[in-house]
């Protein structure tokens, strides 16, 4: 089944380089350390071969202290919007959508106008979309650093999303200088203000770096990746449920616990996890066989391949999970 690919190990940051980028965006220094400390000695585990993760892991070096995860959604952290920003955001989203459909080019440029002025207005989704737009040249000219920018201002403001879009541009040099070990750490802050993709990418860098080392700090930092993964499911992320599956199954094996995840993540639409259910009962692998759960599965992600359904919110009534075989080893 398709994995995840692991991220490159970075030669190491600067630290005069961290520190102005740290005060550029009104990070304390104090805090910003405690982080790199924590996740650059994780990083360094990252793209190692197995041998020499058993004799570089070290708890000594992990600060598991701040590694420790306490869920939040972001949704619940982001300011309200004024009612002006709000309308043009909403007008904005609607020319986009008409623009994409029709081809009509007025219409994205359109909608890029009207989401500026949500943005300044201090619109976090607008400002989002800003992003977006600079980056992918949606109703505009590309323009990478203008994308930085509006991910700071998000930051500024202590939003989840600035601290993703930011990792994201680290991780791979876009409008700034690569530095993946940075990128690991606006990761982390995003996934601690909420933000479900942050979430989902630290949760699998973390559970990479710890999967060889000792068994009592591998299943620290599983956990840790677990809870993760289950904090930005509950906001709706179908890629989180599918790593939660993966994670009992590849790094646990326990295929077993891997049924409600994979099951979270077909109601959602995750195509490959109505695959793996599908595969899974008319296998046997990890379950019993079962040839009625299997045709069923397949039936649906057969709809989905035909484009009859975006999300299955009903596959419990349609598909249940045999109440014996979701808990266990």
């Amino acid at each position: 089944m398709p994995r995840q690919q692991a991220p490159t190990k970075n030669d190491g940051a600067d630290s005069d380089k961290d520190a102005l980028l740290a005060a550029r965006l009104g990070w304390t220094t104090l805090r910003l350390i405690a982080l790199l400390f924590a996740l650059t000695g994780i990083a360094s585990l990252i793209g190692c071969d197995a041998q020499a993760q058993r004799d570089t892991t070290n708890p000594a070096t992990i600060d598991w202290q701040s590694l420790e995860f306490k869920c939040s959604h972001q949704a619940e952290l982001l300011p309200k919007p004024d009612a002006q920003a709000e309308e043009w955001y909403r007008q904005a989203n609607d020319l986009r959508q008409a623009g994409h459909k029709s081809g009509n080019q007025d219409y994205s440029e359109q909608s890029f106008a009207l989401t500026l002025k949500a943005a300044e207005r201090g619109h976090v989704k607008a400002m989002n979309n800003l992003v977006r737009a600079y980056i992918d040249g949606d109703g505009v000219e590309i323009d990478e650093a203008k994308g930085v920018e509006w991910a700071e201002k998000l930051i500024k403001r202590n939003v989840g999303l600035g601290y993703y879009h930011m990792g994201t541009f680290l991780q791979r040099g876009i409008g700034v200088q690569e530095d993946r070990n940075m990128a690991l750490t606006y990761f982390r802050k995003g996934a601690d203000l909420g933000n479900a993709q942050s979430q989902l990418v630290t949760g699998d860098n973390l559970r990479k770096a710890v999967a060889q080392s000792a068994p009592g700090e591998r299943d620290r930092g599983f956990s840790i990746a677990r809870a993760m993964f289950e904090c930005a499911l509950e906001q709706g992320s179908a890629d989180a449920g599918y790593a939660l599956a993966r994670q009992y199954i590849g790094y646990e094996k326990k295929p077993r616990e891997a049924l409600m995840p994979y099951q979270a993540a077909a109601r959602l639409g995750h195509d490959q996890s109505l695959f793996d259910l599908w595969t899974a009962f008319k296998e046997g692998d990890g379950v019993d066989k079962d040839k009625f759960r299997a045709a069923c599965y397949e039936r649906l992600w057969r709809d989905r391949s035909e484009g009859k359904a975006e999300k299955l919110l009903d596959i419990d009534r349609v598909c249940p999970l045999p109440p014996g075989q979701v808990r266990g080893d």
